[in-house]
């Protein structure tokens, strides 16, 4: 009996080491994985708390900022060069709350793989369509149509197309370098999966739909972040 209290005991003392409340704040940037137009800002705060010297558990709430360009055209591919398309350019930005998953490995567990599922919600940004059809190739031969004949070339504001909410699933590891007993370096790589899209352009339910429209825009996203993690009292 005793052997199973001091086993108990110990077990205890050993959860209660490992178990203090990390609070970290952190900031970078990323790219999307498709139709990136440039590096957009990131950064929140989170909150996990111990279980055992490996597990911990939390909640993080950041801002992702999204900055994209997807460019569609027939006999060409260059900023509006072609002869039709459509280029989506999209530039938002949105707070996200997510629970969050870290399994550090070693025995401080100052390495680790962490996962996190959440919500993100429109806080500002734009969304602007041009779309385009100025005539058509027969045999290597380009004909332009006659103008207020099929022909046209408009730029739409289509921010109101901005979806309010999406959701996003985020992986990636941590690294956490001692500075002193409270207080690390933390980098992370992140890489998010968007689970909805960021616009409702070019759906098939946009009335400004052409054959050259691409149908939303979800794309992956990769980010580089530092920070400084605090580790509370044992």
């Amino acid at each position: 009996m005793k052997r199973i209290l001091l086993v108990a005991l110990l077990s205890f003392l050993s959860l209660q080491g490992f178990s203090q409340t990390l609070l970290g704040i952190y900031g970078g940037g990323g790219c999307a994985t498709s139709n990136n137009y440039d590096v957009a800002p990131s950064g929140g705060i989170q909150m996990l708390f111990g279980h055992g010297p490996h597990l911990r558990t939390g909640l993080t709430l950041f801002y992702q900022g999204y900055s994209l360009y997807a460019d569609n055209e027939a006999n060409s591919s260059k900023h509006g060069t072609g002869t039709a398309g459509t280029i989506d350019r999209l530039a938002a930005s949105y707070v996200f709350l997510a629970p969050k998953f870290y399994y550090g490995f070693g025995s401080g567990g100052n390495f680790g793989f962490y996962l996190n599922v959440g919500v993100g919600y429109n806080i500002n940004g734009f969304d602007s369509l041009r779309k385009w059809d100025h005539g058509y190739y027969t045999n290597g031969y380009y004909t332009t149509y006659p103008a207020g004949v099929g022909q046209f070339d408009s730029s739409l504001d289509k921010t109101a197309n901005l979806n309010k909410l999406v959701f996003r699933l985020g992986v990636g590891f941590s690294e956490h370098l001692y500075l002193n007993h409270y207080w690390f370096l933390t980098f992370s790589e992140d890489f998010g999966f968007l689970t909805t899209d960021l616009t409702s352009t070019g759906s098939s339910k946009d009335p400004s739909r052409t054959p050259f429209s691409r149908g939303g825009l979800r794309p992956g996203y990769i980010s580089l972040h530092i920070g400084l993690t605090h580790r509370g009292k044992k």
